[in-house]
């Protein structure tokens, strides 16, 4: 190939690829040019906090605590009341082989105020058993108390028929003539049954009547 040639060649090769750039180019612009633009998010429109704020009552837009009760609580704990939760086992421990019963008595009566309702009626139980007659009136304490449960005055009340009379009538005086009582009723009834009269609510006339009986019909 002559060098004529040659040049010619090269002016071809170079002209295509100008052509070639140029399009490329032109074609480049116009698809810029058809997109259509992002359209820009539009913001939300402004709060306004004076009249949202005061659309709720001060209580709910600024709560404050309230104050814990008791009856707030789901249960008050035995360690707030002083109970003795593991009674069964300090009971078990008291009623053990060595140590007079004179003792055993004092430590029972000394926990059974910290004693929940059942506690209580199953001391109440060995009380009864340990507790003489000549000191019976520790337990006659306990049978008084019109805040008793009804189930450890019926175990005190059951005791009580088996002492003395000179025990048992001052007690059914005493227990009848408190309407408080669990035990009111019954131990009228008690009464009327032993003394074989009915004086009412006139207490004075039951314990002349009492005292009477107790001269015609000692231990």
């Amino acid at each position: 190939m002559g060098k004529v040639q040659k040049v010619l060649l090269a002016v071809v090769i170079a002209g295509v690829v100008l052509v070639a750039i140029l399009l490329w180019v032109g074609n480049r612009e116009n698809q810029v040019s058809t997109q259509t633009p992002a359209e820009a998010p539009v913001p939300p429109p402004p709060i306004e906090t004076s009249r949202a704020a005061s659309t709720f009552p001060d209580h709910i837009r600024n709560p404050s605590p309230e104050p814990i009760t008791n009856e707030s609580l789901p249960y008050v704990s035995a360690a707030s009341t002083g109970l003795i939760t593991n009674w069964e086992d300090k009971v078990d421990e008291i009623l053990g082989p060595e140590g007079e019963d004179s003792e055993k008595v004092k430590k029972m009566l000394e926990m059974f105020p910290r004693l929940p309702e059942d506690g209580q009626v199953e001391v109440a139980q060995h009380l009864s058993n340990l507790v003489p007659d000549e000191n019976y009136a520790a337990l006659g304490k306990i049978l008084k108390d019109a805040k008793m449960p009804e189930a450890v005055l019926d175990v005190l009340l059951a005791d009580l028929l088996n002492r003395p009379n000179s025990v048992k009538l001052p007690s059914l005086v005493d227990v009848a003539s408190n309407p408080q009582n669990a035990k009111a009723g019954e131990a009228k009834d008690l009464l009327e049954l032993f003394l074989e009269e009915d004086y009412g609510t006139d207490w004075t006339k039951w314990q002349a009547k009492m005292e009477e009986w107790l001269k015609e019909n000692p231990d």
